[in-house]
């Protein structure tokens, strides 16, 4: 067993080493050797290898390419080579000391008493005696004097230096010791994580021994439980603590009842508290310290927790709705919902990359998937997922959205609005506008966490999406920015403009699918008109009555309307038909593979 002590200006590590093999150096470990991490510039990346021998000696290896090592006997040992010392031994590599050597007797811990346990671990015991059944009480003063000083602690962010600090400043002004520490346990290490005074000097550590009694905090971490040494233990002190008259240590606890660290606190033999030891009322004030900062850890972790389940909704959710859901974790649960699903794409997004370049492409998709967003967000709607130049929403869920196929069709409207401000900004580079389009279904989806429990992402599967996703692409083959599907359309009544282009089988969808155009919110009597001549027109066409079909349609090829692609797709279907009329005919139109 080796006892390790590391120190330079920006750390201070104890560690206890039982056996094999041990590396010291600035970088990370590359092998299955334990390492120790030296925060000194001017130490190598692999520097220091020790390891204790059958004999007691203690080999130490120069792993550096570029620096030697100095032994505390002024020797040097050069690089690539190595040497067996008796410890005690102390190496000076960059600006670190390595002090190495052996644990003393167990004196230490013959000479600890304890207390009761904290709070927390005796919850079912008798409840402890009352201040005044004490027989002495502190005064009115000094009672308000620990409170305060508790108060101050718990103001400070938990987990910051302050907070640490406040703790064991605590420790000598609130309870009269004439040192306190916090320690924290890492990696199976006792790290000193603040220290009153600061910094370490005299007459505290006048004979160098070692700062903290690694035998004290290691029955801590054992036992579970605060100890102390009293007054009539402190005549035989371990000389492994040189000029310490006693110590006393309280186990810090995490949310998991986990040891993790400990307020430590002690007293010299040469302050004027010497020969007082430490009592057991001074145990329970460190242990009350302790208690705070266990407290205060797990506050810090479960609010950063909580920051980070929100930041992680709120990549998907509206702020109110991600709140929320922070608060009531089970909504994410996955469940069957109602839901009405949005699919958009960038029209010739292969072609704009090609032309644009990578940066410029990357950026386009940006802009796009900004205002997209925040278009499905003002309506209450869930970005379930990005793909390159598309995304996914969808409304209904997680929580119930009244009306929430009125929102989706709202919400592609105004994606389309959007299209003249992505123009404005990128037309001129483009050599033409940016167009989307947009494919909107209603239907049954499960809904909840589709990723992992290692990387969370909220979406929805089932036919209504994949549905959702076959009309997208068929605005492509339609010429039509905006699909609906009939279950979509049969939620909105009269209040938008929509138009019925056909009965579709879309690719990998077995059933036949009634596909609506979206036009506007509100109808003109031009679009009235128009509509209602090409519905009756594709009501002929279905009929099998494609000569008044043809008449019909005819009609509405004048002005800006000569190229609607579905009007443009009846006529032709119905013209080839009285040519050749079909046997047996199929009004539903094949829209080919996706």
């Amino acid at each position: 067993m080796l006892r390790i002590r590391v120190s330079n200006k920006l750390e201070h590590q104890e560690i206890e080493h039982a056996s094999g093999p041990l590396e010291f150096g600035r970088g990370p470990a590359h092998n299955d050797v334990p390492r120790c991490l030296l925060k000194d510039l001017y130490v190598s990346k692999d520097h220091i290898r020790i390891c204790e021998l059958d004999d007691g000696q203690v080999r130490i290896e120069n792993l550096s390419r570029r620096n030697s090592i100095r032994l505390n006997d002024d020797t040097v040992l050069a690089t690539g080579a190595s040497r067996e010392v008796m410890p005690p031994v102390r190496l000076l590599v960059g600006e670190t000391t390595v002090d190495i050597t052996r644990p003393q007797p167990d004196s230490e811990a013959r000479l600890l008493h304890a207390i009761a346990s904290p709070l927390h671990r005796r919850m079912e015991e008798s409840a402890p005696p009352t201040l005044m059944e004490l027989g002495r009480s502190p005064s009115p003063e000094t009672l308000a004097h620990w409170f305060e000083t508790v108060i101050a602690v718990q103001r400070a962010a938990a987990g910051s230096q302050a907070f640490f600090q406040q703790t064991a400043r605590a420790v000598v002004t609130l309870i009269g010791l004439d040192r306190g520490l916090v320690l924290l346990r890492r990696d199976g290490r006792w790290m000193v994580q603040a220290r009153y005074p600061d910094p370490l000097s005299p007459p505290l550590n006048q004979g160098g021994g070692r700062e903290f009694s690694m035998t004290t905090l290691e029955r801590v971490l054992q036992e579970r439980r605060t100890l102390f040494q009293s007054a009539q233990s402190t005549a035989h002190v371990s000389e492994s603590l040189q000029g310490i008259e006693a110590v006393v240590a309280a186990p810090i606890f995490d949310e998991h009842d986990r040891v993790v660290g400990a307020v430590y606190g002690c007293r010299s033999h040469i302050t004027p508290h010497a020969g007082l030891g430490i009592g057991s009322l001074e145990a329970q004030v460190v242990q009350l310290l302790a208690s705070i900062v266990g407290v205060g850890l797990a506050r810090q972790e479960q609010e950063a927790r909580a920051l980070r389940r929100l930041v992680q909704l709120e990549q998907f959710f509206p702020g109110d709705l991600a709140r929320e859901m922070e608060q009531d974790p089970h909504v994410l649960d996955g469940q069957e919902r109602h839901v009405t699903v949005l699919f958009s794409d960038i029209r010739g997004f292969s072609h704009i990359a090609e032309r644009l370049g990578p940066m410029d492409t990357f950026r386009l998709a940006g802009d796009v998937m900004d205002r997209l967003t925040a278009r499905v967000q003002e309506t209450g709607g869930v970005i379930v997922h990005y793909a390159g130049d598309g995304l996914m929403a969808l409304w209904n869920a997680p929580k119930d959205v009244p009306g929430h196929a009125a929102r989706a069709c709202r919400t592609a409207l105004a994606m389309i609005a959007d299209q003249s401000a992505f123009d404005a900004s990128w037309q001129q580079r483009l050599g033409g506008p940016v167009r989307l389009g947009i494919g909107l279904n209603t239907g049954l989806a499960l809904c909840g966490n589709t990723g992992s429990k290692q990387k969370f992402h909220y979406g929805a599967l089932g036919h209504a999406v994949n549905v959702a996703s076959r009309v997208e692409s068929a605005t492509k083959q339609l010429g039509i920015p905006i699909l609906l599907t009939g279950s979509t359309y049969a939620q909105l009544g009269n209040d938008f403009a929509t138009r019925r282009l056909c009965r579709a089988r879309l690719p990998g969808i077995e059933d036949v699918t009634d596909l609506y155009e979206l036009h506007a919110e509100t109808a003109t009597e031009e679009w009235e008109h128009w509509h209602l001549t090409y519905e009756r027109g594709l009501a002929l066409y279905e009929a099998g009555r494609w000569l008044e079909a043809c008449r019909t349609l005819h009609t509405l090829l004048f002005g800006e309307s000569e190229h609607d692609r579905p009007t443009l797709m009846l006529l032709s279907r119905a013209t080839q038909h009285l040519q050749a009329p079909p046997e047996p005919f199929d009004a539903v139109i094949d829209l080919g593979q996706k």
